[in-house]
């Protein structure tokens, strides 16, 4: 029996499961098994994965109907026979030490979860983004070199790893022992997934290495056509919370699933037009009829414009923290440049002396070369968590920075 089974779900994916499969079989750590799905491809998916385990007696190729991704998952996990299972998207590539790294990670820390961190790329497999300090993973936060559970972070459990199921490698026995499977939802299946799978495990250990290049937004994938499936994100709440309360954990973990789906929503939300944002609302409503303002906070912002902001920042000398989409958006309906915002700050090296709209974006390192009145934080979708982080990081670092009330209260 194989150590581990990397399960593959594919989808009419001919361009990018080539590299994929290849960086698959030249991993370092060689006592694996890889189930790829066909979950219904119509293109040429089926033939190259067939010409793939012809040479390599590791593959196996299971093909069904298209059902989406957490399905797919949910047969690889049937058919695996590893004691450690990692997912893997058939569009991302990954370094050679990936596997043996996770597990040398969880085997040794005797760990129900090993969690490494990851890149962004684009379709050309250019790197987007590197070295951000919150996502997947939250670097400051982490404990790594010791192993660490639900209990360690009551405010911000969910916040901390990412909501990918595909930076984890999970010991197979606690999957089965608690029943865990991809919920059929389109979208925020594998949050899903992770939320649950996190809660069970008893210790979880993490690295910082970024083992996985992420194709971020690529053509026909989910996240071009997620926004129609938005109301999705509301089922997932109630999953999630079913299961935190039938296994007596969700009292303790009440703030951090709160935060975790806030932002969540804020996320599905952003992606979302004005008429699917309306039906958005109208079925938060009905399926969530009697708490459905627990999630007010994640609402649109729609007050925050480039006018408001202006009059936010006033005559002070401000760097924006995070260039997010949501002010990239608000940017964009500038009438002119505001010569108080002196630039954004961010931790995503990939951008670095690039602009967002007018604006040019730092690392945090501008900030012992110019000196600003303040630091607005413009990230919207982690607000909750981030905005106390920032506010203890400057005190310490930076102390004559003021940071600015925040702005999404």
């Amino acid at each position: 029996m194989p150590e581990v089974s990397l399960i593959v779900a594919i989808y009419n994916l001919e361009k990018y499961i080539e590299k994929c499969l290849d960086s698959v079989l030249r991993q370092t750590f060689r006592d694996y098994e890889v189930i790829c799905v066909n979950d219904g491809s119509t293109d040429k998916t089926l033939e190259i994965l067939n010409n793939y385990a012809k040479k390599d007696s590791r593959i196996r190729v299971i093909t069904q109907k298209n059902q989406g991704s957490g399905a797919a998952r949910n047969t690889g996990l049937k058919a695996s026979k590893g004691k450690y299972i990692q997912f893997l998207d058939g569009d991302d590539y990954f370094e050679p030490e990936m596997v043996e790294k996770l597990y040398n990670l969880i085997t040794e820390n005797d760990a129900d979860i090993a969690v490494c961190s990851s890149r962004k790329v684009d379709d050309a497999g250019n790197i987007t983004e590197s070295g951000n300090p919150i996502s997947p993973i939250n670097i400051s936060k982490l404990p790594f070199g010791k192993t660490f559970s639900y209990r360690d972070f009551p405010d911000d459990f969910f916040d901390l790893m990412g909501t990918m199921p595909w930076n984890k490698m999970y010991k197979k026995e606690m999957i089965v022992e608690n029943l865990l499977s991809f919920p059929k939802l389109t979208g925020p299946d594998d949050l899903t997934f992770v939320f649950m799978a996190q809660a069970c495990a008893k210790r979880i250990c993490a690295i910082k290495d970024e083992l996985i290049n992420y194709r971020f937004n690529r053509p026909d994938s989910v996240f071009t056509y997620r926004a129609n499936f938005a109301s999705d994100i509301i089922r997932a709440s109630l999953i999630v919370q079913d299961f935190l309360m039938k296994t007596g954990k969700f009292e303790y973990l009440k703030t951090a699933y709160l935060n975790a789906f806030i932002s969540a929503i804020r996320w599905e939300i952003s992606l979302c037009n004005n008429e699917q944002y309306q039906t958005f609302l109208e079925d938060l409503k009905k399926i969530r009829p009697d708490d459905w303002e627990i999630f007010k906070p994640a609402l649109r912002k729609d007050y925050i414009t480039a006018e408001y902001l202006k009059k936010f920042i006033g005559n002070k000398k401000v760097f924006l923290w995070g260039a997010s989409n949501f002010i990239k958006e608000v940017l964009a309906k500038e009438k002119s440049h505001n010569p108080n915002i002196l630039g954004i700050i961010d931790g995503n090296s990939a951008l670095w002396e690039k602009s967002l709209q007018e604006y040019k974006i730092y690392s945090e390192d501008i900030l012992n070369k110019i000196k600003p009145d303040g630091i607005l934080l413009t990230v919207f979708n982690k607000s909750e968590t981030v905005y106390p982080q920032l506010k203890e990081k400057l005190a310490k670092e930076h102390p004559a920075i003021e940071l600015l009330p925040n702005i999404f209260e």
